[in-house]
């Protein structure tokens, strides 16, 4: 008997909102488990509804076209899964962290000599056997591999019903023309698109993770110690203030974005508090010891001169009891400086003297507060600028360039935003090649207007000053003024008429 999963199934018919809320008594780790249960038993059933005691092969056989109109058709024929937790987990696993889903590794395989990644044997396997699930390791992927050898050589009729679904013409055009056109729009964005920061690019060139050491004041590790996993999770469950994290940074598409939430990370070292030392002293001296012994452990990305302390004002009882929708008050955290001594000159403010640490609100931690750190910026200076706000830590907003949302595949954000670096000017050298090199029709602006669907193979850029145009992803209507041109994939779907034929 499971009572939490049982209380769960019977939640299901709720939104995902409603059911949350009234699970919110479990524990993160606890709610996930179950969730995932849940969630698979449904995608089971509703499988096993739309099947409805056939057998695919034959169906396949006689009539592919019914396969082909339902996607968990087929996918039941493949062998794949139909939800997409297992499926990712899945190609992590197998792909060792370098694809997370499997039309991620898909591409991968099929644009090897053009971007090789470092993919293992497996995932070859994999592929060829059409992404198979495999709820096991190497040994159960290596069996799955030899029968689909055996079926192929044989011609077995499940093998010839997969090779008519793979070779169907519709299924090349429904699954791979839409992420053709992504890469093509990825590609030609990334050419003439603003870079993003420094300390971003240098991100995902490692490819490492990043982020900070992180410990419990005392009175936090005394009060919240034993149960501190609950506690925090639900602290990073609060909603989070708009441009104020490193979501809201423009950082040239999904991809990195993703990797990005992939990569970012927290640490957080055994300690045991020695009460017979100030707080801040035997946190420097720990924070010390461990950056020496760990040094080469630890990924370049976790910076060493800082660390993060969390206060007990952060996880006060106002803010354990608050909703997810609502925002932490307070929200700031301690910052310290790693190697500070007190050997400079005492600096005093309002009365209050600098001890080498300062409060920053906790959603600009892994934001501008890390990029500002990863250049060497003082945390002295950071100290005085967070004694100009109302509360007196530091917080830093992502600067608004314009309300677009023009980027292909976008994910979690609504609008287009950068640093407060300068705009890089738009390269319409680069444009033009792109555009030509990648076969897309042009439609230059006389005062008409047009509509378009299908938009995510579409962009708009104004021919002066290099500004590019949201194009809503439900498609509709636009008037294209002189001076801007709209830009189609060549061989797109998308419908473009004029306003007369409407």
């Amino acid at each position: 008997m499971d009572p939490n999963l049982e209380l769960y199934r019977s939640l299901m018919h709720l939104s995902s909102t409603a059911r949350s809320q009234r699970l919110q008594h479990l524990a993160p780790e606890e709610y996930a488990r179950v969730r995932v249960i849940g969630e698979r038993e449904r995608e089971a059933q509703k499988l096993e509804e739309l099947i409805a005691g056939r057998d695919l092969v034959q169906v396949a056989l006689n009539d592919l076209s019914q396969i082909i109109a339902c996607t968990p058709l087929q996918c039941a024929l493949l062998g794949q899964t139909t939800y997409w937790y297992d499926d990712g987990r899945m190609v992590e696993r197998i792909t060792n962290g370098v694809a997370r889903t499997s039309s991620t590794l898909v591409s991968y395989i099929s644009n090897f000599d053009q971007s090789p990644k470092p993919l293992r044997l497996d995932a070859w396997k994999l592929v060829y056997c059409d992404v198979y699930y495999v709820d096991g390791g190497s040994a159960a992927l290596q069996e799955i591999y030899e029968e689909r050898l055996r079926e192929e050589d044989l011609q077995t009729s499940a093998s010839r019903a997969r090779e008519l679904l793979c070779q169907d013409e519709r299924m090349r055009e429904t699954i791979l023309a839409p992420q053709g056109y992504e890469k093509t729009l990825e590609r030609i964005w990334k050419r003439v698109s603003p870079a993003p920061p420094a300390w971003i690019q240098k991100i995902l060139e490692a490819q490492q993770q990043f982020g900070f050491v992180y410990y419990m004041a005392r009175e936090v590790q005394q009060k919240h110690g034993d149960d501190w996993h609950s506690v925090w999770g639900g602290i990073n469950e609060h909603s989070l203030p708009h441009r104020v994290t490193w979501h809201s940074i423009h950082c040239q598409g999904r991809d990195n974005w993703l990797a990005l939430d992939r990569l970012e990370t927290e640490k957080w070292p055994t300690f045991n508090p020695n009460e017979s030392m100030a707080e801040d002293d035997d946190l420097r001296k720990h924070f010390q010891e461990y950056r020496e012994e760990n040094g080469d452990l630890l990924p370049s990305g976790i910076l060493r001169n800082t660390f993060i302390v969390i206060p007990i004002e952060l996880v006060s009882e106002e803010n354990c009891k608050r909703t997810q929708g609502e925002l932490l008050d307070p929200c700031w955290v301690w910052a310290y400086d790693a190697d500070w001594d007190g050997s400079e000159e005492e600096t005093v403010i309002d009365g209050e003297t600098y001890q080498g640490r300062v409060k920053v609100a906790i959603w600009s931690i892994n934001s501008w507060f890390y990029a500002a750190r990863w250049e060497g910026v003082s945390l002295r200076d950071m100290w005085l600028k967070a004694h100009q706000h109302p509360d007196k830590y530091w917080i830093c907003y992502t600067k608004e360039l314009e309300e677009w949302d023009h980027e292909p595949a976008r994910v979690h954000q609504q609008k287009h935003q950068q640093s407060a670096m300068e705009v890089q000017p738009f390269d319409q050298e680069a444009f033009n090649a792109a555009a030509k090199e990648e076969s897309t029709d042009e439609i230059k602006g006389i005062g008409q207007t047009i509509h378009w669907s299908n938009c995510d193979r579409a962009f708009q850029k104004k021919c002066q000053g290099g500004v590019w145009l949201g194009m809503p992803k439900e498609g509709g209507w636009v008037k294209v003024d002189p001076g801007f041109s709209v830009y189609f994939i060549r061989g797109s779907k998308g419908e473009v008429r004029s306003a007369d034929a409407a």
